[in-house]
């Protein structure tokens, strides 16, 4: 399964452009996110970040262990889209992990 998570706001905090690479990560989202990864999911990353913070983004990434497949300076289609602005993610990661195994042996 291909799953599109947003990463400033999902991820990782809300931060202005220039601290971004200071944000901290949301543990349970990443615990979540590398669970997904592991089971053999597709995990793409999204951002609305500028092209000029492409390598800060995959140093962010990389640091904060961060597992997925690609990263898209844009919003990209895919199968399943987690988004602060679309779906709920604020300490429901469990609920999410669990609809999610649902649907891939569904």
């Amino acid at each position: 399964m291909q799953i599109i998570v947003d990463l400033d706001g999902t991820l990782c905090q809300e931060m202005r452009q220039f601290s971004r690479c200071l944000a901290k990560a949301k543990p349970e989202a990443v615990k979540t996110i590398n669970a997904l990864y592991d089971e053999g999911n597709t995990i793409i990353i999204y951002t609305a970040r500028t092209w000029a913070e492409y390598e800060m983004t995959i140093d962010w990434l990389k640091n904060n262990n961060v597992k997925y497949n690609q990263l898209f300076m844009g919003k990209p289609i895919g199968d399943v889209w987690l988004d602060d602005r679309a779906m709920p993610v604020e300490n429901n990661w469990e609920n999410i992990y669990n609809k999610l195994s649902k649907k891939k042996n569904g």
